[in-house]
Parts: C-alpha cells; sequence; structure tokens
C-alpha cells in the first residue's frame, strides 16, 4: 500500500438540500482530500477547496418491487431493507466497490443506518451526523454503535433530554454553522424596522415543506391585522380572492435575506438549517413543527421553546392563538443565539474530522497483521 495523506469520504443522503450544504459547510474548513459519495443530487455542483470527486451511487428508492417493499422493515437493525430490489444491490456493490478502491481512512455518514452498517462491515471507520429527534430505535442505535464518534451539528445544550448517556458519551457537540449569509447586521436590521409604519411577518417555507397552509395563512393574518404578512416560498392558491389584504405571496425567493433582515417575527418550520440560519442572523421567530420520521421537528420545536431560542411549536396554532404568538415572538432575546455560534462549528467539525482520520491513517499504516 502506497503512503499518502488520509483521506476523507462523506456520504451524503440525498433527501432535501440541507445535508448537501452541511457538508459543503464542513468541506469549506476541511484540509485533508475528501469524497462525497451520494444519490440523486451528485451531479449537482459541489465545493471544496480539497475536494477530489463526486461519486454517484444508485438510490434505494428506485425501482422498488411492491412484494420487496412488504418486506422493508423486517430486520429491527436497519430502517430500510426491502428485499428483491436491484438498485439497492447495486448500490451496495457501488459504494463497498469505491470503498475498496478509495480506502477512506474515515467515513462521515450524513445520514442513513444501512450506510453506517455497511461501512463497519467493510472495516471502515465512520463518524455519524446526528439529528434531533426520538432515535432510540435499534437501528439508530446500531448505528451509533457501530461509529468512532458522533457529530451533534448544535451545542450541548441544544441536547435533547431523552437522549441515551452512551450516545451523549460519543457525541462531540459543535457550536452552530450553516450557509453562507449575506443577512445585515443586527444594527443595520433595527434600524430598517424602525423605519416601518407597520411589523412585518415573514413565513418562509423551504424546497421541503409540505402540506398546503394556504387557509392557516390566510387566518393568522386576518388574526394579526395590524401586521403585514409576507409568504417567502409559496404562491397563492386559487383561493386567492380570500386571500386579506395584509398577506402577500413573495413566491420562491433564492435570496430571502433581505426580507428576514427587515422582519419583525420570522415563522418557519423546525427544520435544521431554517433554525440555524434564523439563529446566526439572531432573528425573532416562530418554529413549527412539519411531520418528519422520528418526531425530529417535533422534538427540535421543543428544544427551542425550552432554551428560550425561539416559540417552538408542534402543530399549526388555531387562529385565536396568533396574536398572543406574535406577542411573544417580539418579546424574545435573541442574543442568546451569539452563544450558539461563538466559534465556527464547522470548522470545529473538520478538526475532529481530521483528528480521526489521521489517526485511522496512522493505524492502517502500521501494517501490524494477525491472521485468526
Amino acid at each position: 500500500m502506497i503512503d499518502r495523506q488520509p483521506h476523507v469520504g462523506f456520504y451524503v443522503h440525498y433527501h432535501g438540500m440541507g445535508h448537501k450544504h452541511r457538508t459543503e459547510a464542513i468541506l469549506r474548513q476541511l484540509q485533508l482530500p475528501a469524497s462525497v459519495v451520494t444519490s440523486r443530487i451528485h451531479d449537482l455542483d459541489w465545493n471544496g477547496p480539497t475536494l477530489a470527486d463526486v461519486v454517484g451511487i444508485e438510490c434505494d428508492n428506485d425501482d422498488v418491487p411492491v412484494r420487496g417493499m412488504q418486506h422493508a422493515q423486517d430486520v429491527s437493525a436497519l430502517h430500510y431493507a426491502p428485499l428483491w430490489t436491484d438498485s439497492i444491490t447495486k448500490r451496495v456493490a457501488q459504494y463497498t466497490r469505491w470503498l475498496d478502491e478509495t480506502c477512506p481512512d474515515v467515513m462521515v455518514v450524513d445520514v442513513s443506518a444501512e450506510i453506517s452498517m455497511l461501512t463497519r462491515l467493510a472495516s471502515i471507520p465512520q463518524i455519524v451526523m446526528r439529528q434531533h429527534g426520538r432515535r432510540d430505535d435499534p437501528a439508530h442505535l446500531a448505528a451509533y454503535e457501530a461509529a468512532h464518534s458522533l457529530l451533534a451539528p448544535f451545542p450541548e445544550s441544544m441536547e435533547d433530554d431523552i437522549t441515551p448517556d452512551f450516545v451523549r458519551d460519543k457525541t462531540v457537540y459543535l457550536n452552530g454553522f450553516c450557509r453562507e449569509q449575506t443577512i445585515e447586521s443586527s444594527n443595520q436590521s433595527q434600524r430598517n424596522k424602525s423605519k416601518r409604519e407597520r411589523p412585518m411577518i415573514v413565513v418562509m417555507f423551504g424546497r421541503g415543506g409540505t402540506g398546503d397552509v394556504h387557509q392557516h395563512l390566510r387566518e393568522a393574518a386576518t388574526s394579526v391585522p395590524h401586521a403585514d404578512w409576507v409568504v417567502l416560498g409559496k404562491d397563492d392558491d386559487s383561493n386567492s380572492g380570500r386571500t386579506p389584504s395584509n398577506l402577500f405571496f413573495a413566491g420562491w425567493q433564492d435570496r430571502p435575506d433581505n426580507w428576514i433582515a427587515d422582519a419583525s417575527v420570522v415563522v418557519t418550520s423546525a427544520g435544521h438549517n431554517s433554525v440555524m440560519e434564523l439563529g446566526h442572523a439572531q432573528c425573532r421567530f416562530i418554529a413549527i413543527a412539519e411531520d418528519r420520521p422520528f418526531e425530529e421537528q417535533i422534538r427540535k420545536a421543543q428544544i427551542l421553546s425550552r432554551e428560550r431560542l425561539a416559540i417552538g411549536l408542534t402543530a399549526w396554532p388555531v387562529s385565536s392563538q396568533w396574536s398572543t404568538l406574535i406577542d411573544e415572538a417580539m418579546s424574545l432575546d435573541p442574543s442568546p443565539w451569539r452563544k450558539v455560534f461563538e466559534h465556527d462549528g464547522a470548522e470545529q467539525a473538520a478538526d475532529h474530522i481530521s483528528q480521526v482520520a489521521r489517526w485511522s491513517h496512522e493505524a492502517r499504516m502500521s501494517r501490524e497483521l494477525v491472521t485468526l
């Protein structure tokens, strides 16, 4: 085996762009050669100063036989293992072939219990990225056990009370990090807001948002008529004639920064990236949990409320609650977010990954072998 620099591999889940953005934030800080392995999104532009390649493998959700899907959850240590699925057979072969040919010193798995177990079976150390949620099922716990260590993209203050002790012990807690932003400084934002005659409530939806919320929005705007409501990420629906005059649908916005900077309160989902971007901007916001596996956003919303970082809701409120909720949000003190972003979490993640990669590389190159 030819000696070389340690090499880091990232497996990036294809569902939602948040995993890609998180990986790129870490890649920007990483000094070691790196590769990304992913499905469906491998043809997108990926950025990182040491990124060597982006490898596409088959997607495990493509062309799944109906009868095979009936067996997808037969194995408690795996979240998803349908039978007779050719795309999964190819996916496993492609991934393990890449591991064999590249010999990464560590894989960062964000996220997949199946890839985690496959990586460990292939004898490659891994670091598993954690997410909020009720993740005490056998598959998650097995993936955590298989990992060298776990990365939490949030500080320990945002840990969930239900997290098992052994998971906490293996976790490296990070300060917050998110995509590069151009949101104006707090002082400039306050000057802009002071010029407005009416409060502005910005409702922000990402591409991953689900469900028809138009009626919820109409009721909210009607309940708080003294404020202007602006919706980003959605257009009005066929019932636009019922939309109150203080509710404006701005559609998809590639750069919502100026809207957010001018907002008195932002309403968004409890998704990780939305929460961290608004926290980084020190916004006052209401986070409404969307339906996600393992109660991910429900648990995060509860943590945000517990820490007084935002108003966290587990579901859309009834119309009569909006006036009180907006008042509560406007009275929030956003300064605790400074502690969350006290250091660069992406840099902390890159430092830990580099340490593990060098440890693994040294162990691999020691050539101390035994045959059992």
